[in-house]
Order: C-alpha cells, then structure tokens, then sequence
C-alpha cells in the first residue's frame, strides 16, 4: 500500500449539511468593490470554479441554490480563490454569501479508484482489524486538518484511540470489505482523552 492520500473535506462543515450535499468551499469574505468573494477551498478539483461552472450555494436554512460563477483568480495563500458570481456586481450583492457553504451532490463526487487515496467520510464506519486478523473496532472518524492525519477508531471495549493514517501503521484499508488493517495491534495507539 502507497502512502495514503487523504482527498480534502472538512468534517464539521460537511457535518453542517445533509449527508447528501458535499461541501466544496466556504465563503470567507468580500473582496473589493466588484462583487467577488473570497472561497475557502474544500476539494482537490478547483475546475469544479471554472468559469462557466455552476455550484450550489447552501445557506443556513433552506435547500442549496444554483449560481454560476462568471470569473475566478487565484489566492496567494493556495487554499484559496475568488470568484465572482454572474450577476453580482459590487459588493452589497456579494455580502449576503458570506459564511455560506459551496456544495454539489454526493453523487457528483469524484470516485476514487485507487486504494491509496481517500475521503474522510468514506473511512467512517469501517471495521478496525489487527494484525492477528481480529477485530479491533470500529473507525469513529479521519482527522485530516491536523499536521499529522489520524484515524479515531473505537475500540472493542468503548475506549476511543488515535491511529496515525500513514503507512507504517495501516497495512491495507479495503473498500469492498469496509475493513482497515492494522501493522501493530491497537493497544499500542494512543488513547483519546
């Protein structure tokens, strides 16, 4: 197994929406006068703000509306972009977006075929194995913002541990199966307190 590949989706703001909808991006802020606005960016598929493009902007309440997107430029921070929204032209229009969330259906989500790259979602759930082959628990979630990405997996005995996502501890995570294989048993992980 390469080392794993954790495909970017932040976990509390894809908890703020329906188990439907992925979040792609968030709207940071306005910028300038011309209507565009900052996007904290969710996805490792920024054609997904092409001009042209169309996304669904989900609000607090309510269901997810189309807007298209007229232009976009990069960010210097590279986690980031603007873009301007068609039809919205200066930065009283613009302001009503901020702090909404960017999101597309799940179904339009880029399958993944490879064994070596992951959502965090989609580890969720899965059985912990060990080395032995026995079962060790079950994957609570993918930590992914962290400086070092972990798994929280609740043990058999309803204890909670952090697994780092690398290789050198996880032998194989199958997706058939929903099983994630331990190199080293899982009391040898540190306990989440």
């Amino acid at each position: 197994m390469s080392q794993p590949r954790i495909m970017r989706l932040n976990r509390q703001e894809a908890s703020a929406t329906e188990d439907s909808w992925i979040v792609i991006g968030k709207v940071r802020r306005t910028v300038g006068l011309q209507g565009w606005i900052r996007i904290g960016m969710n996805t490792d598929y920024p054609e997904r703000f092409s001009p042209g493009s169309e996304v669904l902007v989900k609000r607090l309440t309510g269901e997810p509306e189309p807007i298209e997107i007229e232009n976009w430029r990069e960010h210097f921070s590279g986690d980031a972009i603007e873009i301007k929204f068609v039809g919205i032209d200066d930065c009283d229009a613009a302001a009503p977006f901020v702090n909404t969330l960017l999101v597309i259906p799940k179904a339009e989500r880029e399958q993944l075929e490879d064994n070596s790259e992951f959502y965090p979602d989609e580890l969720t759930g899965m059985q912990v194995i060990g080395p032995a082959g026995e079962l060790s628990g079950e994957v609570v979630s993918l930590e992914a913002d962290a400086a070092s990405p972990y798994l929280v997996v609740k043990t058999s005995d309803g204890s909670e541990v952090m697994i780092p996502f690398m290789k050198v501890f996880i032998s194989s995570v199958d997706r058939k199966t929903r099983k994630v294989k331990l190199v080293e048993p899982v009391a040898f992980h540190v306990p989440v307190e």
